[in-house]
């Protein structure tokens, strides 16, 4: 049996978010008038569902709140990516293209939306070697 399918994570796996997620995070309590959170601590919720981010960084948070702070996230995100340009880690693309060229299938499953999945993999340059791009919840 030879491998023909390759599935990546996208945050911290093939692109380098990191500095956009905590940035918006925090640009998000701070909005929403929640207590302060670290670097640190906000890192630590890369990968979770956006809702699921807010219960961890808030266990005693209110259900009906967290729509809104998702709301708050998703606009200062897309507002920080003019700002703050998330790029492909080092060897990103060439182990990609170089993949794609063998004839691997390469997916992405993330948290992340489809739209945001496929402008930033546009705009990383990453775009034309992955065939399918699966959100997970």
């Amino acid at each position: 049996m030879s491998i023909k399918l390759i599935i990546f994570d996208f945050d911290g796996t093939l692109g380098d978010t990191r500095r956009n997620i905590v940035t918006t995070m925090q640009m998000t309590i701070k909005e929403m008038q929640l207590p302060s959170r670290t670097e640190t601590e906000c890192a630590s919720t890369i990968g979770l569902p956006l809702a699921e981010c807010f219960r961890t960084l808030f266990p005693d948070i209110l259900d009906e709140i967290i729509p809104r702070c998702a709301e708050t996230y998703r606009r200062f995100f897309n507002e920080n990516l003019q700002k703050i340009t998330p790029t492909a880690f080092p060897g990103v693309v060439d182990t990609l293209s170089v993949l794609h060229q063998k004839g691997f299938v390469l997916t992405i499953a993330s948290s992340r939306s489809r739209k945001s999945l496929t402008e930033l993999t546009r705009d990383m340059g990453i775009a034309d070697y992955i065939s399918y791009l699966s959100r997970c919840r």
